[in-house]
């Protein structure tokens, strides 16, 4: 089997790890950081291929995925459409991530038909969240005869004595997400609410415990209604965010720090927002610097033999076993290992599906025994009342 990833940033490298060590795996990775380069090259002892790669340019991104069965973007989410466009001229299995915005999942999802006309599938959104929790969001539909509310929970712990600002995954993706207008699904509709707003101190299982948790614009709420078997009547989604790292947020959108504009500063034009990305460590550098855990969390509620039921699924990690295993941070890991096992089932033929879909249209109980292989531990817990 041949796999192509493009992007070797902390995700990226988790990614490559574990597709080179698939036995019969060959694995190409393009980026356009040489230095990020060495050291998948360096982690995997050799056994992946490197190739500088700008993800802007579409004939560098088809010379990289010629002949390949599947091609991951682990890039930034902008690059999607392009990448995708490139793996269905090269009859090339395709994953990402996450979706650049709503607009953006909407113009992948309209190119369905071309791509079951060529018996191949574009799988949208399968990291962490969204990705797993759309497959344990499916397994608590799966297990239920009825559904009403799904509650999608993203927590974390994370501290530094190195960083006082941290982002697990893209700073910009992670800023822009938090700032922007949150939504969320509810009586056949996907509705909107203020930035950051819905705070709640949320329970997770130990070891992350209690936690306040704000509500964010997240793909899910925009893909579960339309792809689970049984609809929901309500989907959210909520990201943990310290006291700390709230206030910094707003302070910084306050300042108009996150301004994409380029601004006049003395002789020259600057975007604020690159400013302040070039001053925060992207998710590569902070590894074995962070101490806490972080996890993944889904509610599903609805009716089980006539009562009611909810199913709770639930996948944590600590930041330091994450460092033992991939020198990365727990979310890096819980994002990339979920794309791997799913681009190792694709190659291999374990799935069936084509078209463009999401996480949640795959089989959610053969995906999470395979993703145990991969030290992805779902916990389940069911309620009746």
């Amino acid at each position: 089997m041949k796999l192509s990833v493009i992007g070797a940033g902390g995700v990226g490298q988790v990614i490559a790890g574990h597709l080179a060590r698939a036995k019969e795996a060959t694995v190409k990775v393009g980026d356009i950081d040489r230095s990020r380069l060495r050291e998948v090259s360096e982690a995997s002892g050799g056994r992946v291929s490197t190739v500088r790669l700008d993800a802007r340019n579409p004939d560098q991104v088809g010379r990289l995925i010629k002949g390949s069965n599947v091609v991951i973007n682990a890039s930034h989410p902008r690059f999607n459409q392009l990448i995708m466009h490139q793996a269905l001229k090269r009859k090339v299995h395709y994953i990402d991530l996450a979706g650049y915005s709503p607009t953006d999942i909407f113009a992948q999802t309209k190119q369905d038909a071309k791509w079951k006309k060529d018996g191949l599938v574009a799988i949208l959104g399968m990291g962490e969240d969204p990705g797993l929790s759309n497959v344990m969001a499916r397994r608590g539909v799966d297990m239920l005869d009825r559904v009403s509310e799904i509650r999608i929970r993203d927590g974390e712990t994370s501290t530094s004595e190195t960083f006082p600002f941290i982002a697990l995954f893209a700073p910009d993706v992670f800023l822009e997400e938090a700032v922007s207008p949150a939504h969320y699904f509810e009586g056949g509709e996907t509705k909107t609410s203020p930035p950051m707003s819905g705070r709640e101190i949320y329970p997770f299982p130990q070891p992350i415990g209690d936690v306040p948790v704000y509500s964010m614009d997240h793909d899910e709420v925009h893909t579960l209604p339309l792809y689970l078997p049984k609809k929901p009547n309500y989907v959210d989604f909520k990201l943990a965010l310290t006291d700390e790292t709230a206030s910094a947020i707003k302070l910084f959108h306050g300042l108009g720090l996150l301004e994409r504009k380029p601004m006049r500063v003395g002789t020259t034009k600057v975007s604020p927002l690159s400013v302040l990305l070039s001053l925060l460590p992207p998710p590569s550098q902070i590894a074995g610097k962070i101490r806490g855990n972080a996890g993944i969390l889904v509610e599903v509620k609805g009716e089980l033999s006539g009562k009611r039921c909810l199913q709770r699924f639930c996948v944590t990690m600590s930041h330091d076993e994450a460092y033992s295993k991939f020198r990365t941070n727990a979310t890096s890991y819980l994002t990339g290992t979920p794309t791997a096992v799913c681009a190792l089932m694709l190659a291999a033929g374990r799935i069936e599906n084509r078209g463009v879909i999401a996480p949640e249209c795959l089989n959610a109980e053969r995906f999470i025994d395979e993703a145990r292989m991969f030290d992805i531990q779902v916990q389940v817990e069911k309620t009746r009342w």
